[in-house]
């Protein structure tokens, strides 16, 4: 269906593919993994017609149509319905008209006429017949675009490129504002389509989603594509053996080039020594045939240290790349198990609409709890009301005498102007201990003198915990940690969190996530806190069987 060999594209000087492989087969989902900047989109824009390769081939089978999901989606002026339409621009253009006429105006039965024709009827009945999967109803239909959640958007958007009907669909970041329930829907569609034999090229972090529904993934990395059969969790299996593999290679040939390098050092001291004897024999002793002799080792000995030397620039070019691993090691301390917060009986409410009833909670210092619930449901404004940004009513007890850190979405607010290196200054480290705390987490040389303006949010989150860790902070509360983050900087974020000795209370609707780090599950559903799991490790079999109730649940209240 898909056929992509030796792709080259360079922006300017900046070579951003260097001769990429990647198939497509009819009825494959294929997953494309790499950190951001990797040049994911760009292969995405290549396989579209927007970009041209400065080398290399795209093939796409016989009469293949196409369909583009991006990354966000522009703002639009009309209701959903008209929004969808948008796909099928006749379809759509008609829509509207037909819409604006009242049934006796002159032109009306024409204009249905024309809209049966385009086929404007069927589509209406497909669109009502599959809305219910994406959570809406048919009154939905009618709202205005815009008054929709950006998860809700994220939605619409995601069923208006499903209704094209494309042979092969690429979605790119199709989870991108999707609460955890949204994300589920997303599962069942994809599988859905994969059962009807429709390709998707799917760009995501989203690493459960990747290893339940991909057939193939390929990581970008280094201008070059990595293939396995699978998910995210054979890809980083792959990328370990594929690292020890050129770790062990690498080694093997830098103990060769070392071995012809001393072979090269005594050649040369031994041709020089000779050189020396070549001299002293026609100067001092006069003795030609000692010279010739001499000359002709010297000679011998130079052409060997050249062959040698050839040998050497050789093993260097096939030395593979091997990158630097980061290995997290910091200064560790100890958490004792504490009481940090009993909240009793909490209400909050924005104007008429409440947002917390009588919530009750505890938490201690060894807790890892996740809070999961859709968007919107009001867990941040809960978050804020335990850290004291917001006051509910209730009773609210917090030890302040822990050493407890708040760490929002927008966590640019958790630094101060300056560079990374500034904001991490704490006198108990000079700058050599901060520079390596800094490496450990994956900021390097002239990184930590980077503005915190100029970082990402997956560097910024990082940084954020690496600072709490340095100032021995005890419970960590974090708003939305994994958002935007990608493959690589949610590793470094799970080695950062496998290493903090303290415990936390994170809002997320990251499936991996949680099944990686949460100890408890609550779900925050009509402005109360209710227990979901409570284990060592959150099981993800179990996890995901119990939101599949909650939501099954949900979809049966909605109809």
């Amino acid at each position: 269906m898909l056929h992509i060999k030796q792709l080259r594209f360079s922006f300017g000087a900046n070579e951003v593919l260097k001769g990429v492989n990647l198939n497509i087969l009819p009825g494959e989902i294929v997953a494309l993994l790499g950190a951001n900047g990797s040049g994911k989109t760009t292969l995405l824009n290549l396989i579209r017609g927007i970009l041209k390769p400065d080398s290399g081939t795209i093939t796409l089978g016989n009469a293949v149509k196409l369909a583009f999901l991006p990354q966000e989606i522009p703002s639009f002026e009309g209701n959903a319905i008209e929004f969808l339409l948008e796909a099928f621009p006749k379809v759509g253009k008609l829509y509207k008209v037909v819409s604006s006429l009242s049934v006796d105006s002159s032109g009306y039965p024409e204009m249905i006429s024309e809209y049966h024709d385009l086929g404007g009827f069927e589509l209406e009945a497909k669109i009502k017949s599959e809305i219910l999967k994406y959570g809406f109803v048919e009154e939905d239909l009618l709202h205005p675009f815009s008054s929709f959640s950006m998860g809700q958007q994220r939605l619409w958007a995601i069923f208006r490129v499903l209704l094209t009907e494309a042979d092969l669909f690429l979605l790119d970041e199709p989870t991108n504002h999707l609460d955890l329930q949204m994300c589920q829907k997303l599962e069942k569609i994809i599988l859905e389509l994969k059962a009807r034999k429709y390709s998707i090229l799917l760009v995501s972090h989203d690493r459960f989603l990747i290893d339940r529904v991909a057939d193939r993934s390929y990581f970008l990395k280094n201008g070059t594509a990595f293939a396995v059969s699978g998910g995210y969790s054979l890809m980083l299996s792959h990328l370990k053996s594929d690292f020890e593999s050129r770790l062990k290679r690498a080694k093997e040939i830098q103990r060769k080039i070392k071995q012809l390098e001393l072979e090269v050092s005594r050649r040369a001291s031994w041709s020089a020594s000779k050189e020396a004897q070549k001299k002293f024999a026609d100067k001092v002793m006069n003795k030609g045939h000692i010279g010739h002799k001499a000359a002709k080792l010297a000679k011998r000995a130079k052409a060997v240290q050249k062959r040698s030397q050839k040998m050497i620039e050789e093993l260097k070019d096939k030395k593979p790349f091997v990158e630097k691993i980061i290995e997290i090691e910091l200064p560790m301390y100890s958490v004792p198990a504490r009481r940090l917060l009993s909240a009793f009986e909490l209400n909050f409410a924005y104007g008429n609409r409440n947002i917390l009833r009588n919530v009750g909670l505890e938490l201690s210092t060894k807790d890892r709890v996740v809070l999961i619930g859709p968007n919107g449901c009001g867990k941040t404004t809960l978050m804020k009301c335990l850290v004291g940004k917001l006051n509910p009513r209730g009773k609210l007890y917090r030890n302040d005498n822990i050493r407890w850190e708040y760490i929002p979405q927008n966590v640019k607010a958790f630094f101060k102007s300056g560079s990374l290196l500034d904001n991490l200054r704490i006198s108990k480290y000079d700058e050599q201990q901060l520079r390596r705390a800094l490496g450990a987490a994956g900021f390097r040389k002239d990184k930590a003198l980077q503005q915190i303006d100029s970082l990402s949010y997956g560097e910024l989150m990082r940084a954020a915990i690496l600072k709490s860790m340095l100032r021995e902070t005890e419970f960590l509360f974090l708003d939305e940690p994994t958002n935007h983050l990608d493959i690589e900087s949610l590793e470094l974020l799970d080695e950062l969190l496998e290493k903090f000795p303290g415990g936390f209370l994170a809002i997320s609707h990251d499936r991996h996530f949680i099944g990686t780090h949460g100890d408890k599950l609550y779900t925050f559903e009509n402005g109360s806190v209710r227990l979901l799991l409570e284990e060592t490790t959150v099981d993800l079999v179990k996890f995901q069987q119990t939101m599949e109730i909650i939501t099954q649940q949900s979809e049966d209240d909605e109809q």
